[in-house]
């Protein structure tokens, strides 16, 4: 059971997320999740297997009830600290880390979509 992600490329984040992130993404169905390096100075980050899910984010259609989650990775090197983790934090989202290493993006986003799905699914 093959199930392709559905990507959203945003170009102007704080619009999208100020005007469209809650209405596709509710905060009650949906747990957020955005993929950074561990922030200078700041709380410990965690890892996949750790993040919270809101109690109506499991689908109920079919037999293959899943979680759902929407995962935010930006460029390589991470976000820009602090404005835009800011303003993802103040959306819920939690962050997670792929440990010390700075990755390149592609090599990020498959690894982040593995441990996803085993997040979802666990």
């Amino acid at each position: 059971d093959v199930q392709i992600p559905s990507v959203r490329i945003v170009k102007q984040l704080k619009p999208f997320i100020e005007d469209e992130l809650d209405e596709l993404f509710p905060r009650d169905q949906w747990a957020r999740v955005i993929a950074h390096p561990q922030r200078k100075n700041g709380k410990p980050t965690l890892r996949m297997g750790e993040i919270s899910f809101p109690n109506d984010s499991i689908t109920n259609t079919g037999p293959n009830n899943r979680k759902r989650i929407l995962l935010a990775v930006g460029p390589e090197g991470g976000w820009s600290e602090p404005y835009e983790l800011d303003l993802f934090q103040k959306c819920g989202f939690q962050q997670v880390t792929l440990g010390p290493r700075i990755l390149r993006s592609d090599v990020a986003v498959i690894s982040l979509l593995s441990l996803a799905v085993d997040a979802t699914t666990s």
